[in-house]
């Protein structure tokens, strides 16, 4: 049973790892952001200020412009337009195989989709200046747009410039790039089922996907589903052997979080079939669903063993201890959703350094403030482990004698003999000395016989005879520790020291038994005839009288 519980957590612990952190390569949201922004206003700017360079009625006269005006007959599903912005010449293969220049338009949407999965183009980087960039490493004629990282290494995509005619030259993409453009599709492309669908249904893109794409996404939804519903059920089969779970409890975790949790881990797995774009693999990397299914596993884990040790406590009759866990599950469920929180913010791309500083002063402060109160809890959890007292229990604290009636998690209450009730921290209770008179499995009787000097020697030897017998013969006293002796000569009166143990843990049972033992003593004194004395003291009056005007 330890091993299963073991094995649970270990799986968690490396699910929650597997979730809470990115890939490093890949952009977050929050970097599409930026760049998007940075492009609209690029693009504004363009449309307010005049083109440098020569006339061209495609606009290619910088490399910035020529890449924008590319990217808006792309949007505009003009592809016809598009290849006027390719370099097409001294390719390694032919484009004039089909008519219409068909095969110059696939490039061109080719181009499209490897630029939407794997390249972040940061447009204000790109030169507004008719001869490129002069310091950036590349012949002069070439500027770089983006890098695309593929299987075989880093590849440039580059901008080049060509001549039109008459003198003029104008910007395309290189005509190295667009060798590459085949290859690319290869490995960034929809592959051969993304195409038929691609081709099938409408183009329109919604948050980020296709419409071919949120389709197949559904298709994998749904046996993800199937899959994690199948795995879920001969899971909860095999675990309901286990009769130290809760079958209902156990039930609502496997169909909850750990359904939602396979699916989604089934849907990571194929999330690559789809063939997303940057945008979307952005909100993919976020791992938003992957968290709260792991946040949720994590959630319903705690609960698991927290009910687990409960259960275990009232089988130890620890059931006021249980009360701790509460407040122990709230902790820890709540460390789990910040961790949580912070590791999606990390993944979206913000920078939550500042956000744990700020949480790490804030709870230094929170600590401060509340350090009595932290003080209380703790002692709180040192009773509910030590088990000094119990909910019900007689006990002593410093001067006040009391029935514990309840154990928070701040103050211990005490029923008093005066029937108030005494609120003590537990801070205080904790480190002070409890005598807890409940536990005793027998309570003491000690009293003083104090006899005349005018009684015999032999009188003394009957009365202790007696109360000896006394001892032997009641049942409710416990004559192997109990003993009455003649303990001292007093100032005026011969001293026994009667010390019993009556068998009892009530303390109204043990006046009763203590009455009948008082009441049978009575009739020893007095049919032996012996005198029971109490101090005396003689004060003169006159004598005093005498003194104090004296003192006058």
């Amino acid at each position: 049973m330890k091993s299963l519980n073991t094995i649970i957590v270990i799986i968690c612990l490396f699910i929650s790892g597997f979730a809470f952190s990115a890939e490093p390569d890949a952009p977050t949201i929050k970097e599409l952001a930026d760049k998007k922004q940075a492009a609209e206003e690029v693009i504004k700017a363009l449309t307010d200020a005049p083109v440098a360079g020569p006339y061209d009625e495609y606009n290619r006269s910088t490399p910035r412009s020529s890449l924008l005006e590319l990217a808006n007959a792309i949007k505009a599903k003009d592809f016809d337009r598009a290849t006027n912005y390719l370099d097409f010449r001294n390719l390694p293969f032919s484009t004039d195989k089909e008519p219409d220049n068909q095969v110059s338009a696939d490039l061109v949407r080719k181009l499209s989709i490897v630029a939407k999965r794997a390249m972040t183009i940061s447009v204000e980087d790109l030169s507004d200046d008719p001869l490129g960039h002069k310091d950036d490493g590349l012949p002069s004629y070439r500027d770089r747009i983006t890098t695309v990282n593929t299987k075989g290494g880093p590849v440039d995509i580059l901008m080049q410039r060509v001549p039109r005619g008459e003198g003029v030259f104008i910007w395309k993409v290189s005509n190295a790039t667009v060798a590459l453009i085949p290859a690319l599709n290869d490995e960034f492309g929809y592959g051969a089922i993304g195409e038929k669908l691609s081709q099938t249904f409408p183009s329109y893109v919604i948050g980020g996907f296709e419409v071919w794409q949120i389709v197949m996404l559904a298709a994998l939804l749904l046996i993800g589903y199937v899959i994690a519903y199948v795995v879920t059920f001969l899971l909860f089969k095999i675990i309901q052997k286990y009769k130290h779970f809760n079958k209902q409890r156990l039930q609502k975790f496997v169909v909850g979080p750990l359904r939602l949790l396979i699916l989604v881990i089934f849907i990571r797995a194929t999330f690559d079939m789809i063939s997303p774009s940057l945008v979307a693999r952005a909100l993919f990397e976020a791992k938003t669903f992957l968290i709260i299914a792991v946040l949720w596993v994590l959630l319903g884990v705690v609960d698991l063993i927290i009910n687990r040790f409960a259960e275990r406590m009232k089988r130890n009759d620890q059931e006021s201890a249980a009360v701790l866990l509460k407040p122990v599950a709230t902790t820890i469920k709540l460390m789990l959703v910040v961790l949580a929180v912070v590791s999606w913010m990390d993944n979206l791309g913000f920078q939550v350094t500042a956000l744990i500083a700020g949480l790490g002063v804030g709870g230094i402060a929170v600590a401060l403030a509340a350090q009595k109160s932290l003080e209380d809890l703790i002692g709180s959890i040192i009773i509910y482990t030590s088990q000094p007292v119990h909910v019900g229990d007689f006990c002593k604290f410093g001067t006040t004698l009391g029935t514990v009636e309840e154990i928070g998690l701040r103050a211990t209450q005490l029923r008093t003999l005066a029937r108030t009730v005494v609120h003590i921290p537990n801070a205080l209770f904790a480190a002070g000395e409890i005598e807890n008179l409940t536990s005793r499995d027998k309570i003491l009787y000690r009293t003083r016989l104090r006899l005349s000097y005018k009684d015999t020697p032999d009188q003394v030897e009957q009365v202790l005879t007696k109360i000896r017998e006394l001892i032997d013969q009641c049942e409710f006293i416990d004559e192997e520790d109990s003993r009455v002796r003649f303990l001292d000569f007093g100032e005026y009166a011969q001293e026994l020291e009667l010390y019993v143990y009556i068998k009892t843990q009530d303390f109204s049972e043990y006046l009763e038994h203590r009455e009948d033992i008082n009441l049978r003593i009575n009739r020893i004194v007095e049919a032996v005839g012996v005198d029971l004395v109490v101090p005396a003291r003689t004060i003169d009056l006159q004598q005093s009288a005498d003194r104090l005007s004296e003192s006058k």
